[in-house]
């Protein structure tokens, strides 16, 4: 490990540590009315509710992600192959994307009913767009010459994805994972603040609503944690997935 490597990973591990003392700082001289401190926030957290909440908003975090991953790829992909239906959907793609997605939360609601099935809809249409956007522009920068040569070879549509666009994608479809992850959680996040009796939303409004500044800032680290970690492990794939390709360029 170089010397620089080891004075970057020493700068990341101590940014934690400062938001941590920088947050002390501000409960001190602010108050416990407005700013509980990270030992009273993180004691909140000790409670039956936390693990029950905490599932609550994984399982539909996740599973609004795994969906809103499978159904990105598989549209962007398809318009970034089909020139005539890519120029067509782009600029409404574009435009619903830009939509305050807030504002439709009614239409789910009536949709999928009060609960998990609103909460997972809400999540994956935050973040399904990254990944859509992401996938069909990196598409259309497939070499052209390899999509003819599967087509001389005469390569079925699955085993043309499987050997020629999805290694060429890869890179460029993990920082779109990497988005759409932390938007997903932000769209559940939404949807249990609106519609639920479960999970971090839910507990969020309760804690603001009875003025319980411990739990509210213990809710609000616990997701930034969850958002870090999670984008940190994409992160490295998505350097790791990149490496041999910036090698190979460089040659």
């Amino acid at each position: 490990m170089t010397a620089q490597r080891t004075t970057i990973l020493i700068g990341q591990a101590a940014i934690p540590l400062v938001l941590l003392a920088l947050w002390q700082v501000s409960a001190m001289l602010a108050g416990d009315f407005y700013i509980a401190t990270p030992a009273d926030a993180f004691a909140a957290l000790d409670r039956d509710w936390f693990f029950d909440s905490l599932g609550a908003t994984l399982l539909a975090a996740f599973v609004g992600f795994l969906i809103a991953a499978a159904a990105g790829l598989w549209i962007g992909v398809t318009l970034g192959l089909t020139r005539f239906w890519g120029k067509v959907l782009e600029p409404v793609t574009l435009s619903v994307y830009s939509i305050p997605k807030v504002t439709l939360f009614p239409i789910f609601l009536t949709v999928f009913g009060f609960g998990l099935g609103s909460k997972v809809a809400f999540g994956m249409f935050h973040g399904i767009f990254p990944i859509l956007i992401i996938a069909m522009n990196a598409t259309r920068e497939v070499n052209v010459v390899h999509l003819k040569v599967a087509r001389s070879l005469r390569l079925s549509r699955t085993q043309t994805f499987k050997q020629v666009i999805f290694p060429s994608i890869y890179p460029s479809l993990l920082t779109g994972l990497r988005l759409g992850f932390s938007l997903t959680l932000l769209g559940v996040i939404l949807g249990e603040m609106f519609a639920s009796r479960a999970g971090f939303g839910y507990e969020l409004v309760e804690a603001i609503t009875l003025h319980d500044m411990p739990r509210m800032y213990g809710i609000v680290a616990t997701l930034v944690v969850i958002a870090f970690v999670v984008n940190a492990l994409l992160l490295r794939w998505e350097q790791a997935a990149s490496g041999p390709r910036r090698a190979v360029a460089a040659r």
